[in-house]
């Protein structure tokens, strides 16, 4: 009897130590979540409903277009990307729910195309704490900021420019040499406000400036705390400032330029990329009134950064048998047998996956998708996410969180219609090259029928360390 209990004891030893080893088996090896035989999940939450409808719904539109270009492509060994998306109706507390619905019951492998500033700032605590990779922010949030970033803070990976990366940007520019593509400002003035994006831009334009020597000596700072924006104007018109940064945006910027006007201050504007639709100046929304219109475009050069450049003077799209291209020939601006002049061969291929996927879908606005900048925004953050995939699979490795964030980190990537960019070293800073684009009146384009204001990009993609170089001396 004796003999059996120690051999019961000795048995029942070895399955605790088995179980043991393989609870610590368990934790060394990363769960794999997310990844199925033929399917790998990501997710988002975007405000497809509500306030932002106009823009979260072409942006998943991108979204699921780059992935089934991927998938078409074969995938990951043959796995699928799916993203399962819901909608938060831009509401911040909305997406935080959702965020934890996606990442504790959906058990997505990654996030990808976080959106929307509020709820980004939001939501971003609970994907770090959950140690669940993220791609791409549609926001600028100064919270994605990060140039070393370590543990779970490697898994944030923002695209989208951040407006403190932006302000660095603009000061440069500012002072850059016009062949460059900089405005060549001898005393450069900073119109900023309260709002936050406003004074990110202005805490990146104060940390670069710190670093230009004598040159931060010839800026003016003028911060702006009510909707008033004639004294700051006034200031810096006295100051004797040459170029003015703008870091306000939507209707704040509208109010800023009517200043000028009003007090005949005509010297070149710099915007951000947020302000480079034209539409903001033609938004009946905004504050610029018909009557200041015209003394505005027609006297003040107004500039804007991009990181997108889509524009070329050369390339002519004539893809033979392209449904998308017809679209053009039957509204006249493409020629049969010549093609379609204006854009990028790399925006066309873009735009093809696009207007392919939403056409297989049965959409009807299959055309105007195909060259909304919220839908190409989309198609970066799907695109940019499986480029990680196919590093993964090229280098063959195993299809783990931790071995994604690793290979995101190994090399430099090119972002869709815009520049590389690298995670090296904890890098987690955005975009750091953008083109100058310019507004201009469309009265003549439009064969004197009404004023709209339109732009054309006057300088391609210039990165932050050539305009430093060329400011610096």
């Amino acid at each position: 009897m004796k003999k059996f209990k120690r051999i019961a004891a000795l048995a029942l030893a070895l399955v605790m130590l088995v179980t043991a080893l393989a609870g610590c088996g368990a934790k060394g090896k990363e769960e794999l979540k997310g990844v199925t035989e033929d399917t790998i999940l990501v997710g988002n939450t975007a405000g497809t409903t509500g306030a932002l409808a106009t823009i979260g719904g072409p942006f998943n539109i991108g979204i699921e277009a780059a992935f089934a270009a991927y998938n078409a492509a074969g995938g990951f060994n043959g796995k699928s990307v799916k993203l399962q998306h819901y909608d938060d109706g831009g509401v911040a507390a909305n997406s935080v729910t959702l965020t934890e619905q996606l990442i504790h019951e959906d058990e997505v492998f990654a996030i990808v195309g976080n959106f929307a500033s509020n709820c980004v700032a939001a939501n971003l605590p609970v994907i770090k704490e959950a140690n669940v990779p993220m791609v791409y922010a549609a926001a600028g949030n100064d919270e994605l900021l990060n140039e070393k970033a370590e543990g779970a803070e490697r898994g944030i990976f923002p695209v989208q420019p951040l407006n403190f990366t932006e302000g660095r940007m603009m000061i440069l520019r500012a002072f850059a040499p016009a062949d460059n593509g900089g405005l060549a400002g001898t005393k450069v003035g900073v119109l900023s406000n309260t709002v936050e994006a406003s004074q990110t831009m202005l805490k990146g334009i104060q940390a670069e400036a710190a670093e230009l020597g004598s040159k931060k000596d010839s800026i003016v700072y003028q911060n702006v705390t009510s909707s008033d924006y004639s004294a700051a104007v006034s200031a810096l018109k006295n100051a004797g400032c040459n170029v003015v940064v703008v870091t306000v945006i939507g209707a704040d910027f509208t109010s800023a330029l009517t200043a000028m006007a009003n007090a005949n201050y005509y010297v070149p504007v710099l915007t951000s990329y947020n302000n480079a639709n034209a539409g903001v100046l033609n938004d009946p929304a905004t504050t610029l009134l018909a009557s200041q219109y015209t003394d505005v475009i027609a006297n003040i050069p107004i500039f804007a950064q991009a990181w997108l450049d889509i524009t070329s003077t050369e390339y002519y799209y004539n893809k033979a048998d392209s449904a998308l291209l017809k679209n053009y020939e039957t509204l006249g601006l493409a020629q049969a047998g010549v093609g379609m002049p204006g854009f990028k061969e790399e925006y066309w291929a873009v735009a093809e996956n696009i207007y392919n996927y939403c056409v297989g879908q049965g959409m009807a606005n299959a055309f105007a998708m195909s060259y909304d900048s919220y839908a190409l925004a989309g198609y970066i953050a799907g695109d940019l996410f499986c480029q990680g995939l196919k590093e993964l699979q090229a280098k063959g490795k195993d299809l783990t969180r931790a071995n994604y964030v690793d290979i995101m980190e190994s090399k430099e990537f090119q972002v869709a219609m815009a520049d590389k960019i690298s995670f090296a070293n904890g890098m987690r800073s955005g975009v750091q090259s953008f083109a100058l684009t310019m507004f201009y009146d469309a009265f003549t384009v439009n064969n004197g029928a009404y004023h709209s204001a339109a732009s054309v990009t006057v300088h391609g993609l210039t990165s932050i360390e050539e305009y430093r170089t060329l400011v610096k001396g």
